[in-house]
Order: C-alpha cells, then structure tokens, then sequence
C-alpha cells in the first residue's frame, strides 16, 4: 500500500510540475505576443521568477492537499510530518502570495506626481494585501478563520479582478492559490490534528 501511494504520489508530482512548466510558458508566450518588439532578452527570466511563485504555491498546495487527503482516506489520519507541513503551509503561502500581490503596485511610482500623491497611491494599490494581512494574522493561530477569511477573499478577488475572457490569468495566479491555502487552513483545521478515538458502547 504504501509504495503504491509513493508510486501515485510522483506521477502526481511530475503532472503538476509539468503543468507548472506550461503555465510558465504560456504567460511568457502571451508577454511576448503582446509587445515582442519591446520584450528585452533579461524579461521573460524576471517574468519566470515572479510568477513562480504564485504557481509553485498553487501546484504546490494542490500537491499538500491531495497527499494529505489520501493519506487520511487510507489511514484515518495524516502523519505527524505532513501535519507540520500542513500547518505552515497555509501560513508561508498567505505570505509569499501577499508579497507577490504587493509587488503590483510599485508601479505607481513610474508615475510623475508628487511624492504624497504616489505614496496614496501606493497605499490604496495595497489595500486588498494589507486586508488580507490582517486575516492572516487574526487566524495564524486560527485555522478555522483562516479557511473562511481566505475562501471570501478568494471570491471576492473573483467577483472584483476576472469580468471577462482577457482577466482569466488572473484566475490561476491570484483567485486560486488564495482558494488553496483556504483549502490548506481547512486541512490545518480538520486533518491535521490527532483524531480522538470513538467510544464504543
């Protein structure tokens, strides 16, 4: 049993990273698409870094979760190492991904204004990440809250930033990593902690 979870939990590894790899050269492709002319050789590596992390934590956390969900389906419970993972998995994502979010309004300061005018406008680019900041420290040690706190975000990212065709990246780089680490608090929440043994009668 135990090799043959092994077994299925690398081909799922090399599907997700295979996908992982497409997503890449598909929002490289579509950079590049857009503007070739202006896509200077150094852009599509600066590209890769950056939106590596919002599809490592995305394939990585659909990973976590179908891992731990077999395990606890075949043993009634995940082991004591992937529950660690589980428990700061959530957390270190929430704030990978906050910083990747955060890094979209440094573009305010390309803009020729005055320097109080640019810092507003920093901060109001920041808002939804200083939101979710807040969450995120009001459930650190709350997965409970985490799990809801996250699922609203995600679907408010949804209703506010994917309204046509041309926003569906957005689906894949923000709505659903922040829909994962709901899914991870959840299982930080429910499958991680020891079940208690049933009384029989």
């Amino acid at each position: 049993m135990d090799t043959q979870r092994s077994q299925s939990n690398r081909v799922l590894l090399i599907v997700l990273v295979v996908l992982y790899v497409l997503s890449l050269a598909a929002f490289n492709y579509a950079n590049w698409a857009a503007d070739p002319e202006f896509m200077q050789w150094w852009m599509p590596l600066v590209n890769s870094v950056l939106l590596s992390i919002p599809l490592v934590l995305l394939y990585g956390s659909i990973y976590v979760l179908v891992v731990a969900w077999r395990e606890r389906r075949d043993l009634g419970q995940v082991s004591p190492r992937l529950a660690r993972i589980i428990h700061w998995a959530p957390r270190i994502a929430a704030i990978l991904l906050l910083f990747f979010i955060s890094l979209f309004s440094l573009d305010v300061f390309s803009m020729d204004a005055p320097p109080l005018e640019l810092l507003g406008g920093f901060l109001i680019h920041n808002l939804p990440t200083i939101g979710m900041l807040l969450l995120l420290a009001f459930a650190w040690k709350r997965p409970a809250v985490g799990f809801v706190a996250f699922l609203v975000a995600g679907a408010l990212f949804a209703f506010f930033f994917v309204r046509d065709a041309e926003s569906l990246p957005n689906l894949l780089i923000f709505v659903f990593p922040i829909l994962l680490i709901a899914g991870l608090f959840y299982a930080d929440w429910k499958w991680a902690r020891p079940q208690s043994p049933v009384l029989s009668m």
